[in-house]
């Protein structure tokens, strides 16, 4: 597998992952790189270690094989918060608020407080606020008062708030109404833009084309493909195969 090209140096490289859950080995093999200000995406029917390989990168799954490093480092078998310290950010699927807390008290729970350089600027309340302008109006709700798409929202505002080097989201708009779709795509562009490097699953293929710099497809816990958009729009019989689409 080649090192990902990119617009930095390499921040994450995966290589060799296997993992699974008691008995059952999900994942065998997988290899994966991102490169600081990239767009990664991982792309796969459900059930093909999508969400496994995240599990394991987050420390939320320990793997039976492999390397998982980080800024040079070996990440594995280091606790879900000390891998967050070290500048890795989570948008789980489901969204995980805490639902008996405002929105305000959302975003202060997961708070740290970042250095701006020259490459990026740092996450703040205003910074945040101003990316999801309907959060603004909720600070006093309590998570469950809000709408799916607002608790999605506060999800990566939450996350973004950690100031992550790395932004993982998985399924960031699975289920939610095509506004608020398009608004966090628009979010998502903008972080982009302003050198965030972002590791993304999701189904919209079509957006992840226009977002995403390069693009692994999993099959079964195995890579079977990867390449950047312009490979990925000319590989209609892998997307068939691989993806459905």
């Amino acid at each position: 597998m080649s090192k990902g090209r990119g617009r930095g140096h390499c921040m994450l490289e995966v290589s060799g992952l296997e993992a699974g859950y008691g008995a059952s080995q999900v994942l065998f093999g997988i290899d994966l790189t991102i490169n600081a200000g990239e767009v990664v995406t991982l792309l796969g029917r459900n059930g093909m270690g999508k969400s496994t390989t995240v599990h394991s990168i987050m420390g939320l799954l320990s793997p039976a094989g492999g390397d998982i490093r980080f800024e040079g480092q070996s990440v594995c078998g280091q606790s879900p918060y000390a891998i967050a310290r070290l500048g890795l950010g989570l948008v789980p699927e489901g969204r995980q608020i805490f639902p008996n807390l405002t929105v305000r008290e959302n975003l202060l729970a997961t708070a740290v407080a970042g250095k701006k350089t020259a490459h990026r600027d740092s996450f703040d309340m205003p910074r945040v606020l101003s990316l999801f302008p309907s959060l603004q109006r909720r600070l006093d709700n309590m998570g469950n008062q809000l709408s799916g798409g607002e608790q999605q929202m506060l999800a990566i505002a939450r996350a973004l708030m950690t100031n992550p080097r790395l932004l993982i989201l998985d399924e960031a708009t699975e289920g939610l109404a095509p506004m608020v779709r398009q608004q966090i795509w628009r979010v998502l562009s903008l972080l982009k833009g302003a050198g965030q490097a972002i590791l993304l699953i999701d189904k919209n293929i079509n957006a992840l084309l226009r977002i995403g710099d390069r693009h692994y497809m999993v099959e079964k816990g195995r890579n079977v493909w990867e390449g950047d958009s312009k490979a990925l729009r000319s590989a209609q019989t892998q997307r068939r195969r691989y993806l459905g689409v």
